[in-house]
């Protein structure tokens, strides 16, 4: 009963390290799993400063501060609660003075796993318990797939905000990348670096958190300098061909066929959305479709009789018919 209390104090105290952020743990890499690591001086640190936590794991066990957070740290090696592991590249990045504080690769050692050693990192055996937010975005996709199949029956005033929306987010990402290629080329020009305004806009290896930041970053090569700058003339001469080429495009293009189509795309967008019969079949509006389509040809609403038709007496227009109407075909 005792060793179960305890064994439940030692893995209770992990979770906390782990899940309450008390010792700084970073994601990485080992064989083909993904794991969090974190260094063993850590979390030594951090049972020296509290403890509380070493008097969870070992009841009533006296010593030094020092010696009680090692004595934790192999209370945890031995339970397999976190696993000793070593950096899979030794060497610093080309262009890198020093290695980075967390690897993004590691290797489990094999051996003397029973000796814990302040220097080494140590991977994580357990898993955070998933967040509240796990099950809202479960329940969100589940309703997004639901009313991306039913859209086609969604109401008119549905489909027309949706339509807006959509078209606003475009414009926006659109503008913005715009902004970006005019600042660059700006900056370019007159100085001849290469910076750009949020360079991770459009990185697909960075979090969706880190996108919009930072503001201005500038490229750089594999030693980590600036790449230099080209002389004035090149970058002057450069611009003018990227100038002359887009206003020989919007200069030059046909009258007719494609050129006609991609000039008027812009202007006609929304007039066609509205007036175009197709699109108001799709929206779902049947109904103004019928009676916009009974007025072009005359015809009564949906829902209306017909005219009655005048009595037309036909020997009046027959008599006045010229008689090479009625031969007959050989």
């Amino acid at each position: 009963m005792g060793d179960q209390v305890e064994k439940d104090a030692v893995h209770e105290l992990a979770e906390d390290l782990l899940c309450k952020n008390w010792v700084e743990s970073r994601p990485a890499i080992m064989g083909r799993q993904r794991v969090e690591i974190f260094r063993g001086k850590d979390l030594v640190a951090y049972l020296v400063d509290h403890s509380e936590a070493v008097e969870r794991a070992l009841p009533k066990q006296k010593g030094s501060p020092n010696d009680l957070a090692r004595d934790v740290g192999r209370l945890l090696l031995k339970r397999g609660i976190i696993c000793r592991s070593e950096r899979l590249f030794k060497r610093p990045k080309l262009g890198r003075k020093k290695l980075t504080k967390f690897p993004r690769k590691v290797f489990a050692v094999e051996n003397d796993q029973s000796k814990f050693i302040e220097g080494s990192f140590y991977t994580w055996n357990i898993e955070r318990p998933p967040t509240p937010w796990v099950k809202v975005v479960s329940y969100a996709a589940v309703l997004l797939v639901f009313a991306v199949t039913l859209f086609p029956l969604a109401p008119y005033q549905v489909k027309v905000g949706v339509f807006y929306t959509s078209l606003t987010m475009l414009v926006f990402l659109l503008g913005l990348i715009g902004v970006r290629a005019v600042l660059h080329a700006l900056v370019w020009t007159f100085t001849g670096k290469y910076v750009w305004f949020l360079p991770n806009l459009l990185a697909d290896n960075v979090p969706l958190t880190e996108i919009f930041s930072p503001m201005f970053g500038e490229d750089k090569n594999k030693r980590g300098k600036p790449y230099p700058a080209p002389p004035l003339a090149k970058r002057l001469g450069a611009v003018a061909a990227v100038a002359l080429t887009v206003f020989a495009a919007y200069k030059y293009t046909p009258e007719k066929g494609y050129g006609a189509k991609i000039r008027s795309t812009t202007d006609e967008m929304f007039d066609y959305l509205v007036e175009h019969s197709d699109l108001r079949r799709i929206t779902g509006n049947s109904t103004g479709d019928a009676e916009a389509a009974a007025a072009e040809e005359d015809l009564p609403p949906p829902g209306e009789e017909m005219p009655e038709m005048p009595d037309i007496d036909l020997s009046d227009i027959v008599e006045d018919l010229p008689e090479e109407d009625f031969e007959d075909e050989l």
